[in-house]
């Protein structure tokens, strides 16, 4: 036993040198980003959309306590959500210059996507300039918009708004911002904003990773062959748990 473990502290010590290893830690930290991301995103949604109850809208609506309490939750995800996204935006730029070389195919790619798909967005734009307000400036006014249908039983649409308004008095935008401010009307629809960036991000995510992986699948697939090896022999000798964590 105790030269099984000897040969299996060995293992794990050349494992985690492993270029794969690197490789596997640096695409992990890139997925915890997004997490944070997407994160921030789903917790803004499911906010808002507990006023698609009915009962829990008009609770809320017709209670002025409750309705400045919902207002102020809002704006706490939606600075965080707006946090997130610079975030992204920064760690995956380091994470460019870092792996890809100026002159490299995936950098120039990767330029070649940003300038396309981020820098000329009238929507991406907003958001981190929206950021930039809600961080260092003010929080934006908002106000709430309800749509009732007839029918048994009625149902209402509550959505909450920006008002376009209030939003453009702030001088800081830039031209593709305030273009996406103007486009919108006399309001913003919060929700509709949050799931169109949310779901605009993610082909140039899957990208990035997609790229990276294929740079590093063969040192990555030897890290993953020989860390199995190494879970496989400690499960033969009853030290891990059915949880797959060690025992000792």
């Amino acid at each position: 036993m105790a030269d099984d473990m000897d040969q299996l502290r060995a293992e794990q010590e050349r494992i985690l040198i492993m270029p794969g290893a690197a490789a596997m830690i640096r695409l992990r930290r890139l997925g915890r980003t997004l997490r944070v991301f997407h994160g921030n995103a789903d917790a803004l949604l499911a906010h808002l959309r507990q006023m698609d109850d009915l009962g829990r809208m008009l609770t809320t609506t017709t209670n002025p306590e409750a309705l400045e309490e919902f207002g102020a939750e809002t704006e706490r995800h939606l600075h965080n959500f707006v946090a997130a996204a610079q975030s992204r935006v920064d760690h995956f730029r380091q994470f460019a210059r870092a792996e890809w070389p100026e002159d490299s195919p995936s950098r120039q790619e990767y330029e070649r996507r940003v300038e396309q798909e981020f820098r000329t967005s009238p929507l991406h734009n907003f958001i981190i300039k929206l950021r930039q307000l809600m961080q260092h400036v003010r929080l934006p006014l908002s106000t709430s918009q309800e749509t009732w249908t007839r029918g048994d039983p009625w149902t209402v649409n509550f959505r909450v708004m920006l008002d376009s308004a209030d939003l453009l008095r702030w001088p800081d935008w830039n031209l593709l911002a305030r273009s996406y401010i103007q486009a919108s009307g006399k309001a913003i629809d919060l929700a509709q904003t949050v799931i169109t960036y949310s779901n605009e991000i993610l082909a140039f995510d899957q990208w990035i990773a997609e790229r990276f992986t294929h740079e590093h699948q063969e040192e990555i697939e030897s890290y993953l062959e020989a860390a199995t090896k190494v879970r496989e022999r400690l499960r033969q000798l009853g030290l891990l748990n059915p949880q797959g964590l060690r025992s000792w």
